[in-house]
């Protein structure tokens, strides 16, 4: 899931494809700030939790023994990020 903002404003969060969104409420003419925040998976979440103290640890699972041994899967912003001009 990403949260889209320009320009500090809100404009969006994608989770599905097309991945796609309105951002003309934002944008401007000239320079503009994109912030795009990604969230990790909840697989990675666990695995990263299970290799921390437990005192340190953000989650809990009662299937733990399943992620033991287990790569992070990958995630994050897979690009290119494309901004589209539509013609009305």
């Amino acid at each position: 899931m990403a949260e889209v903002k320009i320009n500090g404003i809100k404009c969006g969060t994608l989770w599905t494809a097309p991945h796609r969104l309105d951002i003309s409420k934002a944008i401007k003419k000239g320079k503009n700030e994109i912030t795009i925040e990604v969230v990790n998976t909840w697989g990675n979440r666990l695995i990263g939790d299970s290799k921390l103290p437990e005192n340190k640890r953000l989650t809990k699972t009662t299937a733990p023994f399943r992620l033991e041994g287990k790569p992070l899967n990958p995630a994050g912003l897979f690009g290119p990020v494309v901004l589209q001009l539509e013609e009305k």
